[in-house]
């Protein structure tokens, strides 16, 4: 919206601008040369700016694959670990899971903080649990499932490294600079267009909902446009239903024997 009036008042600055003009309009080609050379401009910024926000929007998709995979690799190598200690990190791989869902599915940043201050402490409480095995039994298969709590922690923090805009503040003042430049431009060159002056509406609207997309993409966790933890969400369910299945299956065990 803001960006629509500045756009719009830039438009009609050039309009007041021709009319104020005393002389005729000369050069109007060499000036229409330039304002496509700059209109062309703005579409390549345009184009360049919705390039690095999906970027950014890609690497956190990917960030959030990354943290499913380690998490499922995780609770899978928990089952080499002692019965009690394998429950230990399992359940605590659980409510980690829970966690990072939380952290996806949140909007305000102040939540989102509170889940992260959760989430570092259940980190924490996953390393003390599996250092204590490893310190108790310093053996190949321990060292693996510790490899496992490791990937964990490092895949969260390289997806909380991405969880940042891409596109930086003097990005989007060239951009607005030359929106405002472009605008002003084709409202000094409209002299056939003053009984349409909605025409002149156009670009503004255009340039906007360009700039309103490509802010929604680069914001992370806020906005229409945000990632969804599908291989997080599907790893939960997986989990739930092998927790399900478990006491059932030991009871047709006992019943058999």
């Amino acid at each position: 919206m803001v960006s629509f009036l500045f756009l719009g008042l830039g438009a009609q600055l050039g309009v007041w601008m021709c009319r104020k003009a005393k002389r005729p309009f000369e050069g109007a080609e060499d000036f229409r040369m330039i304002l496509g050379a700059t209109l062309s401009l703005l579409g390549l910024l345009i184009g360049f700016t919705l390039s690095m926000s999906i970027n950014g929007f890609n690497n956190r998709q990917m960030g959030e694959e990354e943290e499913a995979a380690a998490i499922n690799a995780a609770y899978i190598r928990a089952d080499l670990l002692p019965a009690e200690d394998g429950a230990k990190i399992r359940s605590l791989l659980v409510g980690y899971l829970e966690k990072r869902l939380q952290f996806y599915s949140k909007y305000n940043s102040r939540e989102q903080e509170d889940i992260r201050s959760q989430t570092l402490g259940l980190q924490n409480q996953l390393w003390a649990a599996i250092s204590a095995v490893a310190n108790a039994r310093q053996t190949p298969v321990i060292a693996l499932t510790v490899t496992g709590i490791n990937d964990v922690l490092n895949t969260q923090k390289k997806s909380q490294a991405t969880w940042r805009q891409q596109v930086p503040l003097a990005a989007w003042l060239l951009l607005g600079v030359v929106a405002v430049c472009c605008n002003m431009m084709v409202g000094y060159n409209s002299r056939g267009l003053r009984r349409r002056a909605g025409l002149l509406l156009i670009l503004p609207v255009v340039i906007s909902m360009s700039f309103m997309m490509i802010a929604d993409i680069d914001v992370p966790g806020r906005g229409i446009i945000r990632v969804k933890p599908v291989n997080l969400e599907y790893l939960y369910s997986t989990i739930k239903q092998q927790e399900m299945s478990a006491p059932a299956a030991t009871v047709l065990w006992q019943s058999a024997l």
